[in-house]
Order: C-alpha cells, then sequence, then structure tokens
C-alpha cells in the first residue's frame, strides 16, 4: 500500500512554527500529548486516516505536510478522507464493510452501486475512485499529468541548478524546506516534500510551492512557473556565474573595481539584458 509519508521531525516543525504545544495538537485531535510526543520522536506512526485531520489541525495541505510518492489505491483514498473501514457503512447503506475491504485487498470489486456514493465521500470522481480499484487490484494506472507546471519539468530544473550551480550536490532536503519557509515567511515546504519534487513523483504542484522553493534556491519564481527553456538557461547561467564571483570574493581574490569601470561594466550588463529580453524589456539604464 502506497501510504503517504509521514515523517515526525516535518510534524515537530510545522507544529513549533504555528506556536502549538503537544497538548494543544492533541485536544484538537483528540488524543493524549504521549501520543503526539511518540509521533514525533518516531516511535510511534498515525494511523493513515489520521493524517487528513493532523495536516488540517496544523493549517497544512496534506499533500505539503504527508507528500505520496505513488498514485493513490482505494485504501489511500478512504484514508484521505479521514474515513476508517467501518466508517464507509454508513455510506453504502451497508451492515459491514466487507465489500470495502475485499476490494481494498484486490479480491472483489466494488459493486457499481457503491461507485457514486463513495466517490462523494472520498472526495473524488467515479473515474479517479476506478482507477484507484484497479490499482488495488495490482495494476499501474498513472495520474493524469497536471495543467500547468509538470512535476518532471521540476525536477529537471532541479537537477539543472544541481549540476551547473551547485556543484553536483543541491542542499539537503530539509535545508532547502527550512530555507524556504524561513523566506516565505509561513510553513510551506517539508522535507518529503522536496524530496518527491527532486524525483518528479508530486503531481499537486502549487504557485505556493513553487514560489518557496524559489526563494529556497535563490531564483526569480519565473523559473520554475514558465516552461520556456530560454529561461532556464538564463537563470541557470546568471547563477552560475553569480556563484563563481561569490567564490572568488571568499576566497580572497575580489579587488576593488574602479567606479568608471564599474559604471561601464553595468551598462554593458543592462544592455546585453535588454538585448536578450527583447524590445518591450523595461531594465533601468
Amino acid at each position: 500500500m502506497p501510504e503517504r509519508t509521514f515523517d515526525g521531525r516535518e510534524l515537530r516543525n510545522r507544529r513549533v512554527l504555528l506556536r502549538k504545544s503537544q497538548s494543544e495538537l492533541g485536544a484538537v485531535l483528540g488524543v493524549g500529548t504521549n501520543a503526539v510526543s511518540r509521533w514525533e520522536t518516531g516511535q510511534a506512526t498515525p494511523p493513515p486516516e489520521r493524517l487528513p485531520g493532523i495536516a488540517a489541525a496544523l493549517d497544512a495541505d496534506l499533500d505539503d505536510l504527508f507528500p505520496r510518492l505513488e498514485p493513490p489505491n482505494l485504501a489511500d483514498l478512504r484514508c484521505d478522507a479521514g474515513m476508517t473501514q467501518a466508517d464507509t457503512v454508513a455510506v453504502t447503506k451497508t451492515r459491514s464493510p466487507m465489500s470495502v475491504r475485499a476490494a481494498e485487498r484486490g479480491k472483489r470489486p466494488l459493486p457499481e452501486a457503491f461507485h457514486q456514493a463513495l466517490a462523494h465521500a472520498y472526495g473524488v470522481t467515479v473515474p479517479e475512485l476506478l482507477a484507484a480499484q484497479k490499482r488495488s487490484f495490482g495494476h499501474l494506472v498513472p495520474v493524469p499529468a497536471p495543467v500547468g507546471a509538470s512535476a518532471t519539468a521540476v525536477a529537471h530544473k532541479l537537477a539543472h541548478l544541481r549540476d551547473e550551480v551547485f556543484q553536483g550536490a543541491l542542499p539537503s532536503d530539509a535545508e532547502i524546506a527550512d530555507e524556504g519557509n524561513r523566506k516565505a515567511g509561513k510553513p510551506v515546504l517539508t522535507a518529503a516534500l522536496v524530496e518527491a519534487l527532486r524525483l518528479g513523483t508530486y503531481a499537486r504542484l502549487s504557485d505556493e510551492i513553487l514560489d518557496a522553493l524559489a526563494l529556497a534556491l535563490d531564483v526569480p519564481s519565473v523559473f520554475f512557473h514558465s516552461p520556456d527553456p530560454q529561461i532556464e538557461r538564463l537563470v541557470v547561467s546568471t547563477r552560475a556565474v553569480r556563484n563563481s564571483f561569490t567564490v572568488e570574493a571568499a576566497r580572497g581574490g575580489e579587488h576593488e573595481m574602479p567606479a568608471a569601470a564599474r559604471a561601464e561594466l553595468l551598462d554593458f550588463i543592462s544592455s546585453t539584458m535588454a538585448e536578450i529580453l527583447g524590445p518591450d524589456s523595461d531594465l533601468p539604464g
């Protein structure tokens, strides 16, 4: 079962950022402080159907806080709705969850009469429910490609930055998440989410996620939003050049530049960028 990624450290980071105590979070979730502590320290993992409630209590998107690295099956859809198997009897109007249990285990498909009601309860369409059912039976059913920036495109851009700007090694997933959240002024990224972005397995991209990622890696947000390869090359090249100057300065190789030479160089850079960006650009002279 491709359960969501749970990291107790990310749970704690999110709680601390929101200035909630373990007891406050536990009270909202209806569990004791000890349970929250065990989750955060990795001694226990909450049941998957509890994850939506935890994300909501921490004002976080479920996919952001607990990303899924594979498409969902039937059990995943149920858990994402915060429901146990026993909860489904109210939806299917039956005395037991036997039919749901059998379908989740890949033994017997759901009765057609349950499709619409379960899809509504799970917050998905009937085709999405049936696709998840096929996965429960061992079939490979990919999730349709999202509109806008694609997961694979973002992964490619991260690899491009890694190779050309960061000398083959990006900061750790946790470091990227922490830096993006710090600059964004709110918790947006988690280490697990950044990992999914790197691997190209995160399909629910949002402007907020892409903007925080850009802030973390010190590139303009258009780098992740635009599919234009020229923009990608320009940003990466500029960052690589800036990095080389930064490294040179750190090594004591930077010398004071005469004012006239500095002004001439700035004028050259400005005019060159104007040529690259075209006649509609509005760069300062």
